[in-house]
């Protein structure tokens, strides 16, 4: 156990990504704190109805999946470190702004453009992490695993922010998750690290997609919208469940989500060097389906159990969704790393944030309300769509011999 902890200790990201990964801690802090405060601010100091207020957050989420490919077309083709620095600036500017502007139609605007910005930033960000040479999938971990942390400690941060109820205290705290943006901004425009460098060796046109890399790219991001809904059901579907059908109290979800937390960033590093190769990270990816789908069975036996089995039906769904959410992000890193030629990291990284924004913004509506609408049957329903996701994921890897035929 001792050597273990020691080992533990002595991991180290991959060479050349720690100014990257530090900058990404301090975006994630700011990050972590306005996605906790935002809907709040909305509803209670700038007064938008329950509609709009979700209206602005779907806006945000549909921008993002807009903008993801095509800035990983131009990452690819060698303008990776001035997209992301741009995008960055402009998101410096835009969220600060956000805490300005009240009236409804220009606020809605200036979240639309502002997660745009924040997604392109994001698409260029892995793409850099995944392009840097040596172990790639290792270095993506390290990225979730230092996003997750900074989440968790914007989160703490937010508490003070949430119990002001201040507009002055809003305009300071978004101020200074502008600058976390800065930060990342300065540190796309010096990093050493190359994502979809000019010159590239390709038989292809720089940011030209092939139609292999466009079938598995769909495929993968297909799969990843759909293997991702371990977010929705942690951030949404978890507490509705427990307030509206649990005897359990409301405040077992603060440690639930300690719980989710606690595992995910002590076992991503772990699971993620299941993905190094392209079997391995398919392995994770398809497995993630049966973890997921494994708490979708345990929470809809939630309400025909008593309190004391509900307490332990929560905390099995929990551990399995976590177990879902590590194996579906290692997979989906070590795909998009395998998969891509020296300039294609743009387009698969892209593609996965295609995916993730798509379920962020479609996903809390659209599984909450199976849920609600049908209690019993919606689970089933859920489960049969994670394994059209498994299915999906199988498209990523062609068989050798057809991939073969393809490339030749």
């Amino acid at each position: 156990m001792l050597a273990r902890v020691a080992a533990a200790a002595r991991v180290r990201p991959p060479e050349r990504t720690g100014a990257l990964l530090s900058a990404t801690l301090v975006l994630s802090v700011g990050k972590g704190a306005f996605l906790a405060t935002v809907m709040v601010y909305l509803l209670q100091i700038v007064g938008l109805t329950p509609l709009l207020a979700t209206a602005g957050l779907t806006l945000w989420g549909a921008a993002s999946a807009a903008v993801a490919v095509p800035t990983g077309l131009l990452v690819d083709r060698g303008r990776g470190r001035a997209v992301g620095s741009v995008a960055a600036v402009c998101a410096a500017l835009l969220v600060p702004l956000s805490a300005r502007v009240h009236t409804p139609w220009a606020l809605l605007l200036v979240l639309c453009v502002a997660g745009g910005f924040d997604s392109a930033g994001n698409v260029v960000r892995r793409a850099m992490l995944a392009g840097a040479g040596g172990d790639s999938v290792k270095a993506l971990a390290w990225a979730r695993t230092v996003t997750n942390i900074g989440f968790a400690l914007g989160a703490l941060c937010s508490v003070r922010l949430l119990a002001s109820r201040s507009p002055s205290a809003y305009e300071t705290a978004y101020l200074l998750i502008g600058g976390g943006y800065l930060v990342m901004a300065a540190c796309f425009a010096t990093t050493s690290l190359g994502a979809g460098r000019r010159g590239s060796p390709s038989v292809r046109a720089p940011g030209v997609v092939g139609a292999r890399s466009l079938r598995t790219g769909g495929a993968l991001a297909a799969a990843t919208g759909i293997l991702t809904v371990h977010t929705t059901l942690l951030s949404t579907v978890l507490p509705l469940w427990v307030t509206r059908h649990a005897s359990v109290p409301v405040s077992v979800l603060g440690w639930l989500v300690m719980l989710n937390s606690l595992i995910a960033v002590g076992g991503q590093l772990a699971v993620s060097r299941r993905a190094a190769t392209r079997e391995g990270a398919l392995r994770c990816f398809r497995n993630s389906a049966v973890w997921t789908a494994g708490c979708c069975l345990l929470l809809g036996l939630v309400r025909f159990a008593p309190t004391g089995w509900q307490v332990v039906l929560l905390v099995a769904a929990t551990i399995a969704l976590t177990g879902g959410e590590l194996l579906e992000a290692a997979g989906e890193w070590g795909l998009s790393a395998v998969l891509a030629a020296a300039d294609e990291h743009g387009f698969y990284q892209s593609a996965c944030v295609l995916g993730e924004t798509t379920q962020g913004a479609a996903g809390p509506l659209l599984v909450a309300g199976l849920v609600t609408a049908a209690p019993v049957a919606g689970w089933i329903v859920l489960v049969a769509v994670l394994g059209a996701g498994r299915y999906i994921a199988g498209f990523t890897t062609p068989p050798p011999h057809k991939a073969i035929a393809i490339d030749s």
